[in-house]
């Protein structure tokens, strides 16, 4: 039951942020500049002697004005295999949302706070969330365009799945947060480059992480639909404790774009 409240509670609290983004008053013309939405989706279907069945996507939804500039990412993907016997195994079901606010979107030195919940049944979490505050510091020409590095404080509970190596089922604990993001487009934004990268230590144990990167090329199809090649891998030094296989999770992909 703790659990499901304070899941209830974060997110009541990032609904909560959305929509009073959402209800900030701009104009029609400027708010059609401010907001950036983009979702993408992959797939692969393998057969032969062990079918597989994967599929993954996502959706980023970016705002920004004078005051604020904020942005949220959900991502979802699942994957299934069948042996020779018909026998069905899931070997990847995942999702996460996450949310950050930057105040003060103009200066260089930002303040700026984040949270975020995910559950990934590869790496035996079944719940684990987060929220901080920090500072970001920015260099830009425009937002497609940036080089970003930030450092925060993290509060961090993690729920595990059963069939854990005799770890808590349970833990809370405090962590740094340091991000790495380069974004860069040429030839009138019909390719593009990002590269993002999060180092997550316990406060007091840096040999205990999460590490998260992201680096993908887009090549721009049309206006509107563009075609990614991304690589995206995740650590976390606790995972074989918990029961996964190994710390280490990642994929490379193929997908579809549209971009607004």
């Amino acid at each position: 039951m703790t659990g499901r409240r304070a899941l209830l509670v974060l997110l009541s609290g990032m609904a909560g942020g959305l929509c009073t983004l959402v209800a900030s008053p701009t104009s029609a013309g400027a708010q059609s500049n401010e907001w950036k939405v983009e979702g993408e989706l992959g797939g692969a279907i393998f057969f032969g002697n062990r079918e597989q069945t994967q599929f993954s996507t996502r959706m980023v939804v970016e705002r920004a004005d004078e005051l604020f500039e904020s942005a949220s990412d959900f991502r979802f993907s699942y994957g299934v295999s069948t042996d020779s016997e018909g026998v069905r195994e899931i070997n990847r079901r995942s999702w996460s949302a996450s949310t950050s606010l930057d105040f003060r979107p103009e200066e260089r030195w930002r303040p700026s706070v984040s949270g975020r919940m995910e559950s990934a049944f590869e790496r035996r979490i079944a719940l684990r969330y987060n929220a901080g505050a920090g500072m970001r510091v920015s260099w830009d020409r425009d937002r497609r365009n940036r080089v970003d590095f930030s450092l925060s404080i993290l509060a961090e509970r993690t729920y595990a799945r059963e069939g854990g190596r005799g770890t808590p089922d349970e833990v809370s604990l405090a962590r740094w947060s340091s991000n790495f993001r380069v974004r860069r487009s040429y030839f009138d934004d019909r390719f593009s480059f990002d590269s993002n990268n999060t180092y997550r230590p316990v406060f007091d144990s840096f040999g205990n992480f999460t590490l998260s990167s992201r680096n993908s090329f887009s090549l721009g199809l049309t206006e509107v639909i563009a075609l990614r090649f991304s690589v995206s891998t995740e650590y976390d030094s606790g995972a074989l404790d918990r029961g996964a296989d190994t710390n280490r999770d990642g994929q490379v992909q193929i997908t579809m774009v549209a971009r607004f």
